[in-house]
């Protein structure tokens, strides 16, 4: 699928002034200008993150450090209630080896996914109270249970709730509700996630001392952090930074086991390596396994014991691979039955044997390749539950509260939600979420790259790149730097791995550089040799034999001089017309083909035998005749139709039919729908 590229404006007087006040290179401050960083004192504080504000500045932490204190005095049994994804994994390791090391009864407890779902459950607080447990702290969760913390409340167990997400309305009971989110509290930092409340529960702890808490978590908190994918601003960038120091001699027995089966590197370790690494496998425990299994592997102090537990993790990771895979698959089938459920607004899917850990991974997939909000559900017993995520301005919280009335509950935010139903209310509740789509969208957002900046040849040196060093840690909304390279003459294209990837000799200015494209093979490959391009790249350092040098991996690519702005409107009229919405008869005059259009078409498809690849890009190859987006898509429609070509469901590939005599267009209902 064609993206959208977002192109910044350059305003090189203000990237020199920001230059010279935050003295950082100039081309590190274009990037910050780039992303609205604009003056002095907006870049310096996003640079300068070394500060924590106190943690009593959060509400209701004094009533908590006083209660867990009573607790350890008095010797009560303190339970902490986690949750089965990485935060709630972190959270739950760094406090209960902290309460350990103080001298508290402490034991830990994470709900399965599959069996209790997320949160607190009273069979839980009640399996609880019969091992004498009088105060529950609950990590990464607690603020919307209101009914369990009565509950709890009924058998004499104290809470302390310590969470991150958006409380409701009406507070659970607890003796303290320690949430940034609290619209009482006035803290100045809202973004932490749970393991970074935790840590300042923990420096609260000690008496608001952050060192103690540094010393032994900033590894974990980093790893948490990273893993909830939170804002890498202001005490989260702060966080990570310390934490990834803290890694590269981290004596975390556990995190040195995983990052050995993960292939992370500790004296090279980022927040890419963190994300892409070692989250995964945690997150694996909980959607594959027991989220307890990475608990223990956190707290582990055995070498071996380490290495079999990161072994396990590594599995699941690899069964939890497999199972996306099937799902992808179940998902293309559906598609293939039904290829009208591509042109819809709204994708939705639902299948008996999927695993909600895994199904918002494959909404992200799905998302990508298609560039429609996606919302993947697994059914049990009547009921479907399901994970969501949009893109743009298609605000699926809004969107879910436009369809509350079919829902059993539902959450979230912008990009990424949680909802369940009854399986009698899907037909209703997706033509909802259709209906909704349409009155707020007449032409849905569409899936965009925003670039940092426009490289010049001379602009990829190893001095520049090493400069944005003073911009890590990357992650979410401080994401790596994407770069725009234009008019690269293609010099060389080399198959690597077995024809999985490709290495590209390119030739910009006079000026030559390689550049690494994963993931694609030869097949698959729309450019040859001579071809002109632009790409969208990010740049790393690359040190081999004590030589350093810069390597560009391409993100996309697309001819140059690519008429986006053309593209994009004609691929947004195709859909309405797909869907029989009105659409201005000048574009219809437009769109509509000639006889001589869908000869030609069809004629470059049959020298061709046929396209073995994305079908917007089969735009690209025939930009040189003139034929727009929607004209192209109509008369793939009606070659289809007419038994011509099977254009595939999935729009990846087109396989020409033997056909036998004449056939007559006049006969297609589609053309005979435009003629009209």
């Amino acid at each position: 699928m064609i993206k959208y590229w977002r192109i910044p404006k350059e305003n090189s007087e203000l990237s020199n002034i920001l230059s010279q006040e935050c003295q950082i290179s100039e081309f590190a401050a274009s990037i910050l200008v780039n992303r609205g960083h604009t003056t002095f004192q907006a870049a310096q504080q996003f640079l300068v993150s070394d500060e924590l504000t106190s943690p009593y500045d959060i509400k209701d932490m004094q009533k908590a450090v006083e209660r867990i204190r009573d607790a350890i005095d008095n010797y009560e049994k303190i339970a902490i209630y986690g949750d089965y994804d990485c935060d709630g994994v972190t959270s739950t390791a760094m406090l209960y080896t902290y309460l350990s090391s103080i001298g508290a009864d402490v034991i830990y407890y994470i709900p399965e996914r599959d069996g209790e779902g997320y949160g607190l459950n009273k069979k839980a607080i009640e399996l609880l109270a019969n091992q004498d447990v009088t105060l529950i702290i609950t990590v990464d969760n607690g603020i919307s249970a209101i009914d369990e913390a009565n509950f709890a409340a009924s058998l004499n167990i104290d809470m302390v709730i310590t969470d991150h997400h958006q409380p409701q309305d009406i507070l659970p009971k607890a003796i303290a509700v320690v949430n940034p989110h609290r619209k009482d509290c006035k803290s100045s930092f809202k973004e932490l996630c749970g393991a970074g409340v935790v840590f300042k529960l923990i420096a609260a702890l000690e008496d608001g001392d952050y060192q103690t808490a540094l010393e032994y978590f900033s590894d974990i908190v980093a790893i948490g952090t990273i893993g909830d994918i939170v804002p890498l601003v202001e005490e989260n960038r702060a966080l990570v930074k310390y934490g990834l120091q803290m890694l590269t001699l981290t004596e975390n027995i556990g995190i040195r086991a995983l990052m050995e089966v993960a292939g992370v590197n500790p004296e090279t370790v980022t927040a890419q390596n963190i994300a892409f690494g070692l989250v995964p496998r945690i997150n694996a425990a909980g959607r594959m396994g027991s989220a307890s299994l990475a608990v223990k592997l956190l707290l582990c102090e055995d070498p071996q014991e380490a290495k079999e537990i990161a072994t396990q993790l590594d599995q699941f990771n690899k069964q939890r691979q497999n199972d996306e895979q099937q799902i992808l698959c179940d998902i293309e089938q559906m598609i293939q039955k039904d290829p009208d459920v591509l042109k819809k607004r709204v994708l939705m899917f639902y299948g008996p044997n999927w695993s909600h850990g895994i199904i918002g991974i494959v909404c992200s997939r799905i998302l990508e390749r298609f560039g429609k909000p996606v919302l993947l559900m697994t059914s049990e017993e009547g009921k479907l539950k399901g994970s969501a995520r949009s893109l743009g301005e298609f605000h699926l919280f809004k969107a879910l509260s436009a369809n509350a009335e079919y829902l059993l509950q539902y959450g979230g935010h912008k990009l990424a939600a949680g909802f369940s139903l009854d399986i009698k209310d899907y037909a209703d509740f997706q033509a909802g979420m259709e209906a909704y789509a349409k009155t707020q969208h007449d032409i849905m957002p569409q899936y965009t790259y925003n670039i940092d900046k426009v490289l010049t040849p001379n602009d990829i040196t190893v001095e520049n790149i090493q400069s944005l060093n003073a911009l890590e840690p990357f992650g979410a909304t401080n994401e790596q730097p994407l770069f725009l390279i234009s008019n690269a003459k293609i010099e060389s294209i080399s198959p690597l791995s077995g024809d999985k990837h490709q290495r590209f000799g390119l030739k910009m200015n006079g000026i030559s550089h390689t550049a690494l494209l994963f993931g694609v093979s030869s097949d698959k490959l729309n450019y040859k040799v001579g071809d002109s391009v632009d790409l969208l790249v990010n740049v790393d350092i690359n040190e081999y034999n004590q030589k350093v040098s810069v390597t560009l991996k391409i993100k996309d690519l697309r001819p140059t001089n690519f008429p986006q702005d053309k593209f994009f409107a004609a691929k947004a009229y195709y859909e309405k017309i797909s869907k029989q919405e009105q659409v201005p008869v000048k574009i219809l005059a437009i769109a509509k083909p000639s006889r001589d259009d869908i000869a030609l078409l069809y004629k470059v498809l049959k020298s061709n035998n046929g396209y073995r690849q994305d079908v917007d890009t089969l735009y690209v190859s025939l930009m040189k005749y003139q034929i727009n987006y929607c004209k192209m898509r109509i008369i793939l429609d009606i070659l289809n139709e007419m038994n011509l070509i099977y254009l595939s469901p999935l729009l990846d590939s087109i396989e020409m039919i033997q056909v036998n005599g004449k056939v007559d267009l006049n006969q297609s209902s589609l053309l005979q729908r435009l003629n009209s």
